[in-house]
């Protein structure tokens, strides 16, 4: 048992790192500005974790294929928007919103998984432009109206605690726990990774590609949804854009946690323990005031950042291998 746990510390030692990390930054911001970690801003901070945290997860299963979810801004504005707006303007019952919200959310993303898997379209090229298209959709179909306000009861909901616990931060935990579940114990999960490793190699073991790749940008899809709803029980209205700052944010977080860019390496626990250092990190940068146009280049140089460690780390790991197999021949 212990020669287990040992092994998975030293296997996980990064995402351990990452969670240290989040604690070091919370105790040094804490120096400067009295009350950060106090438990009134740790309870804000919680609420902000499970907002970026459900869509960052949802990139993690997309980016595990080797792909990437350019339209988790409007996915994320798109539920809100529609939410609210066919409560408000509409006359649907809270109810009938929530099962239009996620049913569309499931098919938006079949659609985009439909055009990757099956149509070979770029997963860059196919979700930017279902970016685009909810977009437009949403203009034409609210006419440019932000959809009104959050229904109380969504509100009280999304400001509930449990002590100084948010309930929708449990719904988080909840929900990254499942998805763990998928990943590292259901057979779809070793289906993601073998195509994330390599498509061919997965197709020849008789890994059905298409449907895997379709299902991981379907998870998405829900992810950023229940992200949107939870949003604006938080906030108390929804408002065209309010996902756009997201779409680098989830892709820094995703790259902190140690998810490979390639796909095939990666879980969910590191994903949100990039999300925590984001969530941290972005409640500093608001705290110095710092501009949202200076927040989004940090994120860029973030990733760029991973991007090429990542790339330096394979690059070794090949030419490792490459002298090892040229041992051999000798």
């Amino acid at each position: 048992m212990m020669e287990k746990m040992k092994a998975a510390l030293k296997n996980n030692s990064d995402i351990m790192g990452n969670y240290l990390i989040a604690i070091l930054l919370v105790i040094i911001i804490s120096f400067f500005y009295r009350g950060f970690g106090g438990l009134s801003h740790i309870s804000v901070l919680m609420s902000d974790l499970a907002i970026l945290g459900l869509l960052v997860i949802g990139q993690t299963f997309v980016v595990l294929t080797g792909g990437i979810d350019m339209s988790v801004p409007y996915m994320m504005c798109s539920s809100a928007v529609v939410m609210n707006y066919g409560v408000n303007a509409k006359g649907w019952s809270v109810a009938a919103a929530f099962a239009i919200v996620f049913i569309g959310s499931l098919l938006i993303g079949a659609v985009s998984g439909f055009g990757i898997a099956y149509l070979k379209v770029h997963p860059m090229i196919m979700t930017y432009g279902m970016n685009s298209i909810l977009m437009g959709a949403l203009l034409s179909w609210t006419d440019g109206t932000a959809g009104g306000f959050t229904p109380q009861g969504l509100i009280s909901f999304s400001k509930a605690k449990i002590g100084f616990i948010p309930v929708i931060t449990i719904v988080f935990v909840v929900g990254m726990v499942v998805l763990m579940l998928i990943l590292k114990r259901s057979s779809y999960g070793k289906k993601l990774y073998a195509v994330g490793n390599c498509k061919r190699a997965a197709y020849f073991s008789g890994v059905n590609v298409r449907i895997t790749v379709l299902v991981a940008y379907c998870i998405s899809a829900v992810c950023a949804a229940a992200g949107g709803i939870i949003m604006i029980g938080r906030v108390g209205q929804s408002y065209l854009g309010m996902g756009d700052s997201y779409m680098f944010i989830t892709l820094a977080a995703v790259a902190i946690g140690g998810v490979s860019m390639n796909g095939g390496k990666g879980h969910v626990i590191g994903a949100a323990s990039g999300a925590l250092i984001i969530t941290i990190v972005l409640s500093a940068l608001t705290v110095l005031k710092v501009s949202l146009g200076m927040q989004q280049l940090l994120y860029g140089v973030v990733l760029l950042a991973a991007l090429i460690f990542e790339s330096s780390q394979t690059f070794r790991e090949h030419k490792i291998l490459f002298r090892k197999k040229k041992g051999e021949q000798i």
